[in-house]
């Protein structure tokens, strides 16, 4: 089973962070805090509108990564409130069974502190120790720019680029980047 017990780190602005696998009964939570999070951010591929989660998908969801060893979930609480999240869950079928994709967002008011690199150093760290994980994987927008240089620093490499992956509402296309990092 895969779940990080909680872990209590700093962000760059010295706010107090704990990371952890989210219990079953922040659910609700963590359900609203997705909503507001696809409703605001640029840089998601799903837009509030298009979430059509309940709290019984988000309870079955997170039961899912809880019972597989090789997928992990994490939030990130500030002051006990969720502000950011991470997934990642390795492909189903075996011949890909050794990489998987992330997913990491926080609210607005929270980007830029520090808690993707928290959030990404505890993936990484948890994926060094499984020896089924080889690779994590990632697609960002290329006009990211804040994600794509913390991404570097954490030593992933761009693979691939996608052109016109995204199409926005003005009508205007941004290109999808797909970065690796091999564990």
């Amino acid at each position: 089973m895969a779940i990080l017990k909680t872990v209590n780190k700093k962000t760059k602005d010295g706010l107090d962070v704990s990371i952890e696998t989210p219990p079953l009964n922040d659910a609700a939570e963590l359900l609203e805090v997705a909503r507001r999070i696809m409703s605001e951010s640029k840089h998601l591929l799903t837009q509030g509108d298009e979430f059509n989660f309940t709290v019984e998908t988000q309870e079955k969801r997170m039961r899912d990564f809880r019972e597989h060893p090789d997928g992990l979930q994490l939030v990130a609480k500030i002051n006990g409130k969720i502000v950011g999240m991470l997934d990642f869950k390795v492909g189903a079928r075996r011949r890909i069974a050794h990489h998987g994709m992330i997913g990491v967002s926080f609210v607005p008011e929270f980007a830029g502190k520090g808690l993707g690199r928290l959030l990404m150093t505890e993936l990484i760290n948890w994926a060094k120790e499984n020896p089924r994980i080889e690779t994590l994987r990632l697609q960002v927008h290329a006009t990211n720019v804040s994600a794509i240089a913390l991404y570097e620093k954490l030593g992933f490499k761009v693979e691939g680029r996608e052109l016109k992956g995204i199409k926005l509402e003005n009508g205007q296309y941004d290109d999808v980047l797909t970065m690796a990092l091999f564990v």
